[in-house]
C-alpha cells in the first residue's frame, strides 16, 4: 500500500492585502489588456488614475477639473456601491496623450480641501 501525502504551499501576494480609501495601485488585474481592447500602445498614456480626492467631490466637479486641461474621452469618480460615498479616487481617459501629460504636470500635487491629489498614468497589467 502506497500513501501519498501532499502539502499545500502558501500563497504569495504581490500587493497589499487590505483595501484603503486612497484607491488601488496602478496594476489592477481586472482590466482588459491593450490586445483585448484593440488599443494602440500610446493609448495607455491617455489613461490616468487620480488618488487622494476629497470625499465630498462630485462627478461633475471631477470632470470639470480634469476637463479644463483637455478633451476627455471618459472619467469616473469611484464610489461605494452601497453608501454612494466617494472612495477618494477616480480615472480619467484623455483623447490626446499630450493632454494627459499636461494634466499630470498641472494637477498632480494640487491641494483640494485637506487632500493633495496624485495624478499618474494608469498602467493596466493582466496577469492571466
Amino acid at each position: 500500500m502506497v500513501m501519498i501525502i501532499s502539502t499545500m504551499e502558501p500563497q504569495v501576494s504581490n500587493g497589499p492585502t487590505s483595501n484603503t480609501s486612497n484607491g488601488p495601485s496602478s496594476n489592477n488585474r481586472n482590466c482588459p489588456s491593450p490586445m483585448q481592447t484593440g488599443a494602440a500602445t500610446d493609448d495607455s498614456k491617455t489613461n490616468l488614475i487620480v488618488n487622494y480626492l476629497p470625499q465630498n467631490m462630485t462627478q461633475e466637479e471631477f470632470r470639470s477639473l480634469f476637463g479644463s486641461i483637455g478633451e476627455i474621452e471618459s472619467c469616473k469618480l469611484v464610489r461605494d456601491k452601497i453608501t454612494g460615498q466617494s472612495l477618494g479616487y477616480g480615472f480619467v481617459n484623455y483623447i490626446d496623450p499630450k493632454d494627459a501629460e499636461k494634466a499630470i504636470n498641472t494637477l498632480n500635487g494640487l491641494r483640494l480641501q485637506t487632500k493633495t491629489i496624485k495624478a499618474t498614468v494608469y498602467f493596466c497589467f493582466s496577469l492571466l
